[in-house]
């Protein structure tokens, strides 16, 4: 499923054709307020995360996107644990294609599409509380946080929970 959020952004399927792209933006800038503890030291580790991906996608478990900007790589983002009805949204955005407006809509047209077109009661938006861009662009939105937890292992988040609700 191909989407086109504006003219200058679009959202493609996770692709093995992809794995380079990831490997080389996801360093320790773009995972600082993601739950991950380092970022992959081999492309074979971001291999296995993109098959991974396609994987959950084809069991209808998630849905992973790669996002273009101007048909160039920018980030990645997902709706993950489908069949829960209260699915959870993350997002990540290169280095270089930040603090262009593309998160924002991005999040706007993913969630939205989500609650429009999936079977759910809310989706989840887990922004750990350091996050101030992730924050002011979630309020901005309208979600509502719902919700306060830790998360991590070596690195800890402090994590608040948004959500959009189906009306």
């Amino acid at each position: 499923m191909k989407y086109s959020v504006n003219g200058d952004i679009s959202l493609e399927p996770i692709a093995l054709n992809f794995v380079e792209d990831i490997f080389d933006a996801f360093d320790y800038e773009v995972i600082q307020y993601l739950p991950l503890d380092e970022p992959p030291s081999h492309i074979d580790e971001t291999r296995a995360f993109v098959e991974h991906s396609i994987t959950q996608m084809d069991q209808g478990k998630d849905l992973v996107w790669v996002i273009l900007h101007q048909g160039k790589f920018a980030g990645c983002c997902g709706i993950h644990s489908i069949p829960s009805k209260q699915p959870h949204f993350g997002l990540w955005i290169k280095k270089e294609a930040q603090g262009q407006g593309i998160g924002r809509k991005v999040v706007q047209f993913v969630l939205n599409w989500g609650i429009s077109n999936l079977e759910v009661d809310y989706i989840k938006y887990p922004v750990d509380n350091r996050n101030a861009k992730s924050i002011k662009l979630i309020e901005n939105l309208g979600l509502q946080l719902a919700d306060h937890y830790p998360i991590g292992t070596a690195k800890k988040l402090e994590v608040d929970e948004y959500r959009l609700y189906k009306s």
